[in-house]
């Protein structure tokens, strides 16, 4: 799937030698989500991160952001928007129901 051209979907993909699996890295501004076995990771100073998951099947995902919520700028727009906290969890969780998680079943 797709992500629409004002998220940030991260992109950074790679083996993870410790655990022998695959992985994807977010990075602040970022989530990723995936139906996939495999390990999402990040690395957290002062921003906040989400895991959520559809525990009967598995489809889950992983976002970091840094503000809680966002102001407009003069022209009425945003800056990164998944940077904000309010709109990268409407993101996360709108992707991974659109893979077909339920929302009753997320953790």
């Amino acid at each position: 799937m797709a992500p629409a051209s004002d998220e940030s979907f991260a992109t950074r993909l790679y083996h993870d030698r410790d655990f022998d699996i695959r992985a994807a890295k977010v990075l602040p501004g970022e989530y990723y989500a995936t139906d996939r076995d495999m390990a999402i990771v990040t690395v957290l100073g002062s921003c906040v991160s989400a895991c959520i998951r559809d525990v009967e099947t598995g489809i889950g995902g992983l976002n970091h952001f840094m503000l809680p919520e966002s102001h407009q700028g003069d022209d009425g727009t945003m800056n990164r928007p998944a940077r904000y906290g309010t709109y990268a969890m409407e993101v996360l969780i709108n992707h991974i129901l659109k893979m077909g998680a339920r929302r009753e079943r997320l953790e």
